[in-house]
């Protein structure tokens, strides 16, 4: 049964993703609603598959604190912090379903660097963007993070389906 829920949770994702991407390139808006739901879902999923609940505890604490300070500041756009919070639910249930053997330190680092990938998918992408639209991409220019963020969620969703 969690298997099923799981592959439903994952093609429902991946739209989401696809969309988000697009949306987010040509409208710089993402819709709030489905990632908040697949935020708590993905959540949920993780506590059933693991039961490792301390660890989802400490992740999600550190992710909303996180997430809060990015609302709060206004760094990043309102959708921007909801696909972040996002990718942090997905990265803690593919690594504690994964069944890695890391220690908090571990897992920290690897979220950062996959982070850190994602940004750079981002870049790529307005740099692409800016030479389509025929602009300069500048310290002022208006940069879509969440397609990075797409990208790497997509890649996290397929691993865990196909490469347990």
């Amino acid at each position: 049964m969690i298997q099923e829920v799981m592959l439903i949770t994952v093609a429902i994702t991946v739209a989401f993703m696809v969309l988000c991407f697009a949306t987010d390139l040509r409208e710089r808006m993402i819709y709030a609603f489905p990632c908040m739901t697949l935020i708590a879902l993905w959540a949920v999923l993780c506590a059933i598959s693991t039961g490792q609940f301390v660890m989802i505890g400490i992740a999600v604490s550190v992710h909303l604190a996180i997430y809060l300070a990015l609302k709060i500041t206004g760094i990043w756009g309102d959708g921007d912090s909801d696909v972040f919070l996002l990718y942090g639910m997905i990265f803690m249930t593919m690594m504690l379903t994964g069944k890695y053997e890391i220690g908090i330190t571990m897992y920290m680092i690897l979220e950062l660097i996959v982070m850190v990938f994602a940004l750079i998918v981002s870049f790529v992408v307005a740099l692409i963007e800016a030479k389509i639209k025929g602009q300069k991409l500048t310290k002022k220019s208006s940069v879509a993070v969440v397609p990075g963020f797409a990208v790497v969620i997509i890649l996290m969703v397929v691993k865990m389906v196909f490469w347990r």
